[in-house]
């Protein structure tokens, strides 16, 4: 679920030609990871025309009535929070059908974020869907950006940055309704990562001979003007061959785009993107030393009418392609595949049994055949 404070989320069941199975669906008009400190009461609609229940299993949030027949709503009560931030995974079924809605709250003993996974006045970044599991490498820094739009606090891409290397492991974001507006221009706002110290941070020089290749596209922020600055930083930039950042690269970046830009295709759209740091064709020639990695990846994850499904690519970093015999659909595997060859953990912060049943599967069809 992504974080859209104010927004109106809705979880639909699948309707079954069997006349024993009922349907089943819920609504809430909260941000779900964004409970504030204080907690409080908020309501989840349910409609349905069957037995439902809703388990709980944490002493600060209640929900009453637990269970239930047909259409009701409900009142989930959440305590105030003066510990660390917390987070559960509410289960919602019927006899057929289970769902999860992932409830989130603020901690009063948070510190303010610094890059590290703290509180951002939203929820710890680092718990989103869209983030893979942080590796426990000394010199990497997890970074989140986010943004103030219309009023509204927005992560806008978090990223894992390997310090020794100058160059991120994985950049993480989502699209959904607001990030996926279309309101402003590039901006070419080159800079160093503000969440950086200098020392860390690439260069210009360091990328001569090769494009300063965005791994968020500039285009993929451009619902602000902010946003889209973000997206210069040099900590989602990566050293690429011309043809392939013009050409092979754009050519995945626009479908994702496609996809992530398409209210009919998705709810929330979730995306990683990286270049590998084992697997380098070689260096920059500048005393940074950045790595050019061999292989460029995405792993993405779509969440439709309570409906999630998965795929990965693996692109080779060349400059000989032919862009005419370059299918997308040619480079798809499975999210599994993908962690295999990055070592990434990917989605961990789905409920196991979606991520283990959609990171197994690659159903084209799904993704409009590609």
């Amino acid at each position: 679920m992504s974080i859209i404070i104010g927004a109106l989320f809705a979880f639909y069941g699948c309707n079954d030609s069997n006349s024993n199975s009922g349907n089943l669906s819920f609504e809430i008009n909260f941000d779900a990871e964004d409970i504030p400190v204080e907690g409080g009461k908020f309501e989840l609609q349910i409609t349905s025309n069957t037995n439902w229940t809703v388990d709980e299993d944490v002493i600060w949030l209640s929900v009453a009535p637990r269970y239930g027949h047909g259409n009701e709503t409900l009142t989930i009560t959440i305590k105030e929070n003066a510990e660390q931030k917390r987070s559960v995974n509410l289960k919602l079924s019927t006899a057929d059908k289970t769902e999860y809605l992932f409830i989130q709250q603020s901690g009063k003993s948070e510190s303010d974020y610094q890059g590290n996974g703290g509180n951002t006045g939203f929820g710890d970044i680092s718990k989103r869907i869209e983030v893979p599991q942080l590796d426990d490498v000394k010199d990497a820094q997890f970074i989140a950006h986010t943004t103030n739009h219309q009023g509204k606090a927005i992560a806008n891409f978090s990223l894992e940055y390997i310090k020794s290397k100058k160059h991120a492991r994985w950049v993480a974001f989502s699209f959904y309704n607001e990030t996926a507006a279309n309101n402003v221009n590039r901006t070419n706002a080159w800079a160093d990562d503000p969440q950086l110290a200098k020392e860390h941070c690439s260069q210009k020089e360091d990328y001569y001979g090769y494009d300063r290749g965005h791994i968020v596209a500039s285009a993929d922020r451009v619902y602000s003007k902010e946003a889209n600055e973000q997206t210069f930083y040099y900590s989602n930039i990566s050293p690429m061959y011309g043809d392939f950042n013009q050409n092979i690269w754009t050519k995945f970046e626009n479908v994702v785009r496609i996809w992530g830009r398409s209210n009919s295709f998705r709810d929330t759209l979730y995306v990683v993107k990286g270049g590998t740091l084992d697997k380098v064709i070689g260096y920059t020639t500048t005393s940074n030393y950045v790595p050019i990695p061999k292989y460029y990846f995405m792993a993405l994850v779509n969440y439709k009418d309570n409906e999630y499904s998965g795929v990965a690519f693996w692109i080779e970093h060349r400059n000989d392609y032919d862009e005419s015999e370059v299918l997308v659909s040619d480079y798809a595997i499975t999210i599994d595949d993908l962690e295999q060859k990055t070592g990434i953990n990917f989605f961990h912060n789905l409920p196991d049994d979606i991520e283990n049943s959609l990171e197994q599967k690659l159903d084209k069809y799904k993704w409009g055949g590609m």
